[in-house]
C-alpha cells in the first residue's frame, strides 16, 4: 500500500482543514522551525492540542504554526 504526503502551508487553509485531521497523527512546523509530532485532539481558530508519544496533550497556538503535513494511503 502506497502512502502520499499532504502539506499544507496557507494560514488560513491550517484554519479551514484542521477539523479533517482530527484523531490523526500529524506533524506540525513552528515558527521557530521545530518540527512536533503527535495526534491532533482539538482544534478551533486560535489553538491546536496535540497529544506527544509522551501521551501528554500540550496546546499551540495557530498563529505559531507554519506548515502541516501528514501521510495519506493512496
Amino acid at each position: 500500500m502506497r502512502t502520499k504526503q499532504l502539506r499544507i502551508n496557507d494560514t488560513t487553509q491550517i484554519r479551514r482543514r484542521m477539523n479533517e485531521f482530527l484523531g490523526k497523527k500529524i506533524n506540525i512546523v513552528l515558527d521557530d522551525r521545530t518540527v512536533m509530532f503527535g495526534e491532533l485532539k482539538t482544534a478551533n481558530e486560535t489553538s491546536i492540542v496535540l497529544r506527544n508519544m509522551r501521551l501528554k496533550n500540550v496546546s499551540y497556538p495557530i498563529q505559531s504554526i507554519v506548515e502541516v503535513y501528514l501521510d495519506t494511503q493512496v
